[in-house]
């Protein structure tokens, strides 16, 4: 059961500027959808969708859940793909049915779905958009740093051993799953971080934010917006759905729109 209070879909539209940028391009960022959101196959929220005209959909992590994957969902994807390019990065669900830690029977519907739809996972990968001088990069972090206590440190040096030195010559987007470890993805250097992971706190409290963070940490410090720091932004996406805590509570389920341009205006 899914308990929903004053949390209608909103849709959230960021845009960035750059000089690197040579062709502009829309995003449409989705982020732990945990199998919510498609009853139908997916067609209603593909519909939302599509009404913004992205160039590029990419999923920021856990679209499934490790213990249970529904072919609706990957029915979804499919749907999506189909009229779309799609970059799928990786979260803890993801990770934890890559590491086989999950049931063999998850995991084949999982890698069935995958491959009906023709994607593949970004695993501490990149993709360049073609003429656009964007780079787009997927950490993928073990399943350990996301214990839900004693948080492992991560520092720039291990991004750097996944995925190599940034290219300053691309305006970069980091897909990372969990923001709690800003700190090292702004030390890399990428320019723009894409993120989830907090569901938006479970429970929005004006004034005060998100309540709790899947860690069950209280008033974990990046649950939902546009943070700062050195020359890196992340957007933290509030996510589609939820599993384990299944409230959300003045925590609407949310769209992540970005809108890349060149600085042709000097803006």
């Amino acid at each position: 059961m899914y308990l929903y209070i004053n949390s209608k879909l909103e849709i959230s539209h960021y845009k960035f500027h750059s000089e690197k940028v040579r062709r502009d391009v829309r995003l449409a960022v989705l982020a732990d959808l945990h199998n919510c959101m498609c009853e139908d196959g997916g067609r209603q929220l593909f519909n939302v969708i599509d009404g913004e005209k992205p160039d590029v959909i990419v999923f920021a992590g856990d679209m499934i859940d490790a213990s249970f994957c529904d072919p609706a969902v990957m029915q979804a994807m499919k749907l999506m793909h189909e009229h779309y390019p799609l970059i799928y990065g990786i979260g803890n669900h993801e990770r934890k049915l890559v590491e086989d830690r999950q049931s063999a029977r998850v995991r084949k519907i999982f890698r069935k779905g995958l491959q009906d739809a023709g994607l593949r996972l970004l695993s501490d990968s990149y993709k360049y958009l073609s003429d656009s001088g964007i780079k787009i990069s997927c950490l993928d972090l073990p399943v350990f740093y996301f214990r839900r206590f004693d948080q492992p440190q991560l520092d720039v040096r291990q991004i750097r051993e996944k995925l190599g030195d940034i290219d300053n010559k691309y305006f970069n987007v980091l897909i990372a799953h969990d923001p709690q470890y800003f700190e090292a993805y702004s030390d890399y250097g990428s320019e723009l971080v894409l993120s989830g992971h907090m569901h938006g706190g479970v429970v929005r409290i004006p004034f005060l934010g998100g309540l709790v963070s899947p860690k069950l940490k209280l008033f974990p410090d990046y649950t939902a917006g546009l943070f700062e720091r050195k020359e890196t932004k992340m957007i933290v996406s509030k996510g589609l759905g939820m599993h384990t805590i299944k409230v959300r509570v003045n925590n609407p389920t949310e769209l992540v729109i970005v809108d890349i341009m060149g600085n042709r205006n000097g803006k």
